[in-house]
């Protein structure tokens, strides 16, 4: 396989980036003060979303050079949330599966008038310019279907996980990524190569690793810092073949209690089965044993 271009290039280290972790939003359950609208939408909306203490999301972006734009890059876990407290309990993707309550389903529709698919995140500009702002040719540009980040770090303990007050909870979630030290190995970087390798746990690629170079700080609501979203449509515009596969590609998890197409199904919890098989290829042990070899 030809490798990723652009800042995905093999042995690329990038120095001049920003990682933002944060929760999409807080649990319904923490926003909603009247008991009785509480237990009507807690009621509909699901076990999942009665029951989510988090909304993990990512986002980085990285600065090129020669006055050329940054590269970004946003992931997500489970859209109605995870009942876990720390924050890095489960992988994030680039692309989120369609599957959801149908009370969700209103308020998610509105999002196809963007992109005929909004819920998965395009990757091809992210690999069309080098660090230093080099244009890739467009005929020579490669870049991943879907990229995952795989948590290493650890953060709440178990132990602080159960203390009934849901509100310091969230609050903790804030104090416990804030309290990150310089030199924490974060995420493993994972990427599906094309729609039709998504279905494989073998051609899932290790390729990479986001480890803080500082300490980390609490942003503000105005701090004007925004990280693009791409259409994946623009994706498209290079591989125009993947719009077919992702529909046709069936994919098959937990247990095969779940089947269904690439384009709709395909999200974190497929690729958090995928990674625990271990069948993947390491490109990270690759390029470690080179380093050795080579020594």
């Amino acid at each position: 396989m030809e490798p990723y271009t652009g800042l995905l290039s093999p042995d690329t280290i990038l120095d001049h980036c920003l990682v933002r972790l944060s929760s999409a939003m807080k649990p319904p359950s923490f926003e909603i003060k009247s008991k009785f609208a509480r237990s009507l939408l807690l009621g509909v909306a699901g076990k999942k979303l009665q029951n989510a203490k988090l909304f993990p999301t990512a986002a980085v972006k990285v600065f090129r050079g020669g006055g050329s734009h940054s590269g970004n890059l946003l992931l997500l876990g489970c859209k109605v949330g995870q009942p876990e407290e720390d924050y890095f309990a489960h992988c994030l993707s680039t692309q989120a599966t369609e599957k959801m309550p149908k009370m969700l389903k209103p308020f998610v529709k509105k999002f196809w008038t963007y992109s005929d698919h909004p819920l998965s995140l395009g990757t091809s500009d992210f690999c069309g310019k080098s660090v230093d702002g080099i244009p890739v040719k467009n005929d020579s540009i490669n870049f991943p279907y879907i990229v995952v980040f795989k948590p290493i770090y650890r953060g709440i303990t178990p132990s602080a996980e159960n203390d009934g007050n849901n509100f310091n909870s969230f609050d903790r979630f804030l104090d416990d990524v804030h309290s990150i030290p310089e030199g924490s190995h974060l995420f493993d970087i994972f990427a599906a190569p094309d729609p039709k390798s998504v279905a494989d746990p073998s051609k899932l690629q290790r390729i990479g690793r986001i480890v803080s170079t500082s300490s980390m700080m609490k942003s503000s609501p105005n701090d004007r810092l925004f990280f693009k979203h791409q259409r994946r449509e623009e994706d498209f515009v290079f591989r125009p073949n993947w719009h077919g596969e992702a529909k046709s590609t069936q994919v098959i998890m937990d247990g095969g209690k779940i089947k269904g197409p690439v384009a709709a199904i395909a999200g974190w919890r497929l690729f958090e089965e995928q990674i625990v098989c271990r069948q993947y290829v390491d490109y990270e042990k690759i390029n470690s044993d080179d380093s050795v070899a080579a020594s």
